[in-house]
């Protein structure tokens, strides 16, 4: 499997979220975001962060992996090859295996792969799908370093476990 980070935000994006942000408090930028900035806006989930949006291209994922990703459906678009059998030919769709290679692009924004993070980082995820958040994760503060920290489990960002069947990680309240 590879994952590769195919597009992210760039400056201009940035001054368009500050925009954005300062805009609702009757402000006009001044100055570009500065790292400091960044990071608080991202930390405080504040709408205009929906500007940043990746973009990861993921080949030779197991199907099963797939479908737990599609099921993120606000700041996320996934795009998966098809299994149809009119549309490929490496296998019989209806013989096929779980695990099943695909390819997919993702687009999400910022506030989502936070989101995707909280959920799928969580010990509760299946471990392979575990393995391509984190990969997305690393990937994400490769390119934008203010993420450092904010791309958690769930329990790690609210210092309580909301699962179900807790993995015993933090404590359940």
């Amino acid at each position: 499997m590879q994952i590769t980070l195919i597009s992210a935000p760039d400056e201009n994006r940035w001054l368009e979220v500050k925009d954005r942000a300062l805009v609702t408090i009757d402000k006009k930028t001044v100055t570009p975001p500065d790292s400091e900035w960044k990071h608080k806006i991202l930390e405080a989930r504040h709408s205009p962060i929906r500007r940043l949006e990746y973009s990861f291209l993921i080949e030779d994922l197991p199907y099963y992996v797939s479908v737990h990703l599609v099921r993120h459906h606000e700041g996320f678009q996934p795009y998966v090859r098809s299994q149809r059998n009119d549309r490929q030919s490496h296998y019989d769709r209806t013989k096929a295996p779980q695990d099943a290679p695909v390819n997919m692009i993702i687009d999400v924004n910022a506030e989502a792969l936070m989101v995707i993070a909280n959920k799928r980082l969580c010990n509760q995820a299946a471990k392979e799908t575990r393995e391509v958040v984190r990969e997305m994760c690393r990937l994400a503060e490769e390119h934008t370093p203010e993420l450092k920290g904010l791309l958690v489990p769930m329990c790690e960002y609210t210092n309580t476990c909301h699962e179900m069947f807790p993995c015993g990680r933090v404590a359940k309240k």
